[in-house]
């Protein structure tokens, strides 16, 4: 199985050479913050101002599974 990396099909999971065989999470690019005004959220990570019918959260109720830390 592969995944698609910056528009590009990589044919393996992810590189195991690079990181010893340890799985290593990128940065989501999803971790942006909505307030009423625009301003940066508590991480100081900038925001996107809070506009009505904009935005849309999507929930599931699926299975996780297992999840190390």
């Amino acid at each position: 199985m592969g995944q698609l990396v910056d528009g590009v099909w990589q044919d393996t999971w992810y590189d195991t050479k690079s990181t010893g065989g340890r799985f290593k999470r990128s940065v989501s690019a999803f971790r942006n913050w909505l307030t009423a005004d625009g301003a940066a959220g508590p991480s100081g990570e900038g925001g996107f101002a809070a506009e009505k019918d904009r935005y849309h959260l999507y929930v599931s109720l699926a299975c996780r599974g297992r999840i190390a830390r």
